[in-house]
Order: C-alpha cells, then structure tokens, then sequence
C-alpha cells in the first residue's frame, strides 16, 4: 500500500484553517466579551452580577458609588448583607423565584450606605438567560429615595389634610347641636308669652266692646299677626324635631300612614268639594314620624292651594325605580311658576301672598330634610293657576345621614 503525500498535505492544510478559524472565532469572543465587560462596566445605571446563592460575582462602577464602598470590598460578599434586616427575607425570596420561574423580578429593598444610612432602591432580577452563564444573575438597581421620600411626604400631608378636616367637621357639629340647642329653647320661651298675648287681647276687646268698629279691627289685625306668630312657632317646632329626631329605620306602610294624615285633616275638609283619591302606596323602610312629616305637609299643601277650586282634586301618586320609591302629591290648585321652583324648598320661601293663602315658608324645609336624612330628594312641578305635584324620593335602601 502507498503513501499519497498529497492526500496529508490536503488534511494538513484543512486543519489548519480550522485552527485559524476558531482563533479568529476566539478573539472575536474575546473581544465581545471585553467590549461587553467594558460596557457593564461603565454603564451609568447600576448594576450587580450575582450567583444563585446571592453572592456578588462583579459590580460596575456605577453600583459601587451608589453603595459607597469599593469594588474589591463588595466582591464575593453576599448581597442580604447589605440590605437592611427587614428586607433580608424578601430579597432571598425574589431571588428564589427568579430561579425558578426564569422571569424577571422586581422589588423594592432599602439598601445601607456605609455610613448605616437607608435609601430606597428598586431592584430588576434578570434571570439567567438561556446562552448565558448558568446561576448567574444580573440586578438593575434603581436610586428612589427622593420618590419614596416625595411619597411619605404626601401620605403624611394626607393624613394630617385628612384629621383637619375630621376636626373641621367636629366642631361643626358641635356648633350646630349649640344652634339647634339655642332655638330650641328660643321657641319654647315664645310660646308662653304669645298665648298670653292672645288671651290679654280677647280680654281686652271684651273691656273695650269689641263691637264698636274703631275697636274691632285693630284688634282682629293684632290677633291675626300673634296667630301668625303661633303658627311660625309650630312650623319651626315641627322642622327643628324633624332635625333632631333619631331615626329608626322599620317597614312602614304609607297606607296606614296616609290614613293617619286624613284623619288629621277632617276638620279642614268641612264644607269642601274635594275628589281625593291614591293609588296603592308601598311599604318602604323608613322612619314613622319622618313619612309622617313628609305626606302630611305635601297633603295640608294641596287642601290649602286649592280652596278656590270646585271641586277640588288632589292625588296621592306613587311611582318606583330600580333604586328609589318616588311619591307625589298633585293637585289642581293655584300652582306655581316653574322659574321660582328652587325657592319653593328653602327656609320661608313662599311664592304666594299670605294675605291669600295662609303659611310660614317652613312646611317644605321640613318634607326636604326629613328626607335628605336618609338619601332621599323632593322637587315640584306646576303651572300657574293648573295646578301642581310635589314629589319626595325614598331610598329602597336607605342609609341615616345626621
């Protein structure tokens, strides 16, 4: 058998190109791996090579300045060391499920300077990717003490904006339970002196002979302004219970308390063309005196506005949404301009003369804050001279408002 020289020089010559190859392959890994420890290195964002037990493999110089030690005292040290005691655990539980989900992670730690003292960083976990060094792992560190700082600051401002106006509302309340303590006693001193100022004027017409014309009629007007007086002082009476009456939510039904409003309005029934009639009234939960307040204001307004009218009909109304029974009362009294609605429901707004239709202003105010007290509204429409519906809102689910 022969020896072809050729042949080896042929494989001699491939081997060497293969050798060739693989220095070049090897200098160009090289030189990626320079350019990239450079680049790691000096980035600007700092960053920590860690293995899978947390020990610090390398660190740029961006991370070592951020932590204020040198690179040489930060190597081979494990990073938990450098982390304030309550963030330890945590930090060891991140790198745990960086390992085994191979996502990346994101928490935040407080690290400690060299000098014992606290900042806020946020950290980025990478896991080892799948052409890189196995158990290796590589941190971004975030500097957020100035945003964590920025945050206690408003959460502070918060809490302190928070008590102010938690103080605000007490001394509020405290005002307002003096006020309605003030007019409270105001009203019940006045009773006293207007009844015996009524009882002093029929006493006096009778010593005078009230039948003599230049006697009577100052008289009558000096006994129509106290009665005025009496009834502003039951009106106001009435609102300031409906403010101050503890609520006591039950099932009521309207027809019973319906019922009772009639019944109190007989007498002012006498002599009256009146067509009532109402449909079939819910039972709702609610409060007895407050549902009591409310039909029967909204009652003894119809009877009164349509006094001119032969015959007179007033409707009770009820009506329901998903949220809400909606109870109204028409009539087809005076009625009323629909400009001057909003005045219709403020204290002592009246849109009619007294010197035609008797009032103080106040029955209304009453109907809309025993409502409002627990979420509920009112609200009226009219045309003049055709008559008018006042409606009141009441919470399916209603919820006490003080």
């Amino acid at each position: 058998m022969t020896h072809d020289p050729f042949s080896s020089d042929q494989d001699l010559q491939a081997l060497k190109q293969r050798l060739e190859a693989l220095e070049t392959q090897q200098q160009a890994d090289q030189q990626r791996h320079q350019q990239a420890m450079t680049l790691f290195s000096e980035a600007p964002a700092p960053y920590l090579l860690l293995n899978s037990s947390g020990r610090i493999l390398d660190v740029n110089s961006a991370a070592s300045g951020l932590m204020g030690r040198e690179k040489n005292v930060l190597l081979g040290k494990s990073l938990v060391q450098f982390l304030a005691p309550g963030n330890q655990g945590s930090f060891e539980q991140l790198l745990k499920q960086a390992a085994a989900t191979g996502l990346r992670q994101r928490g935040e730690a407080q690290l400690l300077h060299q000098d014992g003292t606290p900042f806020d960083m946020l950290l980025d976990l990478d896991a080892p990717a799948a052409d890189g060094d196995a158990g290796t792992f590589r941190v971004v560190m975030t500097d957020i003490t100035a945003y964590k700082q920025a945050h206690r600051t408003l959460l502070d401002a918060n809490a302190s904006h928070e008590q102010a106006i938690q103080d605000y509302s007490m001394r509020v309340r405290v005002l307002n339970q003096e006020l309605e303590q003030i007019v409270t006693v105001f009203l019940q001193q006045l009773h006293l002196p207007t009844a015996r100022a009524m009882n002093f004027l029929g006493l006096l017409g009778k010593t005078l002979n009230e039948s003599a014309a230049e006697v009577a009629h100052p008289l009558l007007n000096s006994e129509r302004a106290v009665q005025q007086v009496i009834a502003l002082l039951a009106s106001m009476d009435r609102y300031m219970q409906v403010r101050s009456m503890r609520l006591r939510l039950r099932t009521v039904d309207l027809n019973s308390v319906l019922d009772d409003v009639l019944k109190k309005a007989q007498p002012q029934l006498v002599d009256r063309s009146i067509q009532l009639s109402a449909d079939r009234l819910p039972s709702v939960q609610g409060d007895t005196r407050a549902l009591y307040v409310a039909l029967d204001e909204l009652v003894g307004n119809a009877i009164k506005f349509t006094r001119h009218r032969d015959p007179a009909r007033i409707r009770i109304l009820a009506r329901e949404t998903a949220t809400e029974h909606l109870i109204g009362v028409e009539d087809n009294g005076a009625g009323f301009n629909m400009r001057q609605k909003d005045k219709l429901f403020q204290l002592f707004g009246r849109l009619h003369s007294s010197k035609v239709f008797e009032g103080t202003g106040v029955g209304l105010v009453s109907v809309r804050r025993a409502c409002e007290r627990v979420g509920g509204r009112v609200w009226a429409e009219g045309k003049v001279d055709q008559g008018a519906t006042f409606w009141f809102s009441w919470p399916k689910e209603p919820t006490i408002w003080e």
